[in-house]
């Protein structure tokens, strides 16, 4: 249901601007109903429309000031929304990749050899870790007149991580006094790194770029299978971005990107996080201390 928070968000402020009227006040203290049809901050002149569905353009300045904030924070809503004004590009990352050698001591007479067998003797390699990492850049690009502000962040990388299992079944009639090692299984599990962070303010025509953290993936190939130095797969599956802030009215207004449509309809965004990550590790240039409004 979450999924759909983006496009509900869209449609209410279409209704917004349908049926949204509001009362503005002028600095003499006089009242009228309308909606903002469109604002020119460089003219500062507003377009409305009244009750009797008149439109009217004049400057901002003819309503109190408490109206001509709401007129700016209105601009920026649509703004934010806009996904012509305010673009969003995400894209992975590979930061680096390792292999390492798994050796083991397979003493004089090579322990029974494993489930794969084999007479190897003393310390052999019996498996190759391949450990890669990864991670997210969020692009964002203002090319509106309008700067943005107070957005806060939240992102979901997905991926699979096998890990080695103690296989129960297949150890179950293992003699105690057997010099073979316990026998694994590999088991899938679903995995989810996320964060939630402040973006620094966006000023008109202009780009900023945040990094996720990343993610390390594991792919296992055993050799001989030896304990649980069995094979292990992986899968990076994508990354999911919502960025939020609060609209005109103190609504929340929602964008989201993925690497995939296919992510927002498999996967839930309240999904629990199954590995938690350090609240310090999302590059530090990406985050501001600035109070919302």
């Amino acid at each position: 249901m979450n999924r759909l928070v983006g496009l509900i968000v869209l449609l209410a402020i279409s209704t917004h601007a349908e049926n949204g009227y509001r009362t503005f006040t002028t600095p003499d203290g006089r009242t009228l109903k309308a909606k903002i049809i469109m604002f020119d901050s460089a003219t500062d002149k507003v377009q409305i429309e009244r009750e009797d569905k008149k439109k009217v353009t004049v400057p901002s300045n003819s309503f109190s000031e408490k109206d001509q904030a709401y007129i700016k924070k209105w601009q920026v809503a649509q703004t934010f929304m806009s996904a012509s004004k305010f673009k969003l590009d995400i894209k992975r990352k590979e930061v680096k990749s390792s292999k390492k050698p798994i050796e083991v001591d397979l003493g004089e007479e090579g322990g029974g050899g494993g489930r794969r067998g084999g007479g190897d003797t003393g310390v052999q390699v019996v498996a190759i870790d391949k450990n890669t990492q990864y991670k997210y850049s969020l692009l964002m690009e203002n090319k509106s007149d309008t700067p943005l502000k107070n957005i806060i962040l939240e992102y979901r990388i997905f991926y699979e991580q096998q890990k080695s299992v103690l296989d129960e079944k297949a150890n179950k009639n293992r003699p105690e006094d057997s010099t073979r090692p316990e026998q694994y299984t590999a088991v899938d599990q679903n995995k989810i790194k996320d964060a939630k962070v402040r973006v620094k303010p966006i000023d008109a025509r202009s780009t900023q770029e945040l990094a996720t953290a990343s993610v390390t993936l594991l792919n296992r190939s055993a050799s001989r299978e030896w304990g649980d130095k069995i094979d292990l797969k992986s899968n990076l599956i994508g990354a999911w971005i919502q960025l939020t802030m609060k609209g005109p009215d103190g609504e929340e207004l929602v964008r989201e990107i993925a690497t995939a449509n296919s992510i927002m309809k498999k996967y839930d965004w309240d999904a629990t996080q199954e590995e938690p990550i350090d609240e310090n590790s999302v590059e530090k240039e990406s985050t501001s201390e600035e109070t919302p409004d």
